[in-house]
């Protein structure tokens, strides 16, 4: 079982999270949907990357993010719940698919972690317990699962 990473992922997660709270003024906000409220902020991080921030319900608040570097998509943060924390990161490599990062239970700790090669399906780690370590691993190829490893029970 790969249990470093899994933890590694959650510290990642929680880092994202935080950051999100500390922006920087927006370069850019638009009012997309013609309400009167804006629902769209523009950032620039640095000299490559950039976040533009989305509004999709309404309430004000940015519950869709997504980061890009040199024009490309890298990350799509989103809060699904719409309770102010990101429970759901997709990252992305040479525009595939590269991880997905899910709380299902939004408790904010990661419950599955996709992992992606050339954009397809390789391996799903699975934390059922929120222990912050991987209970079973499925393993892909092709798109098809070829194994899963179960963690010994636990006392």
């Amino acid at each position: 079982m790969r249990t470093p990473y899994l933890r590694l992922v959650c510290i990642a997660l929680m880092v994202s999270l935080l950051g999100c709270a500390h922006r920087p003024a927006p370069v850019a906000v638009y009012d997309r949907n013609h309400d009167g409220r804006i629902d769209e902020w523009v950032y620039r991080i640095n000299g490559s990357e950039t976040e533009k921030a989305f509004d999709t319900n309404a309430d004000g608040k940015a519950d869709l993010i997504k980061i890009y570097d040199n024009g490309k998509l890298v990350k799509v943060e989103q809060d699904r719940n719409y309770d102010g924390r990101m429970d759901l990161v997709r990252e992305y490599q040479d525009g595939k698919l590269s991880r997905v990062v899910r709380d299902d239970n939004f408790d904010g700790k990661p419950e599955t972690i996709e992992t992606y090669r050339n954009g397809q399906l390789a391996m799903v780690e699975h934390d059922v317990d929120g222990r912050g370590v991987a209970d079973s691993v499925d393993y892909y190829e092709n798109g098809k699962l070829v194994r899963t490893e179960r963690a010994a029970p636990r006392p």
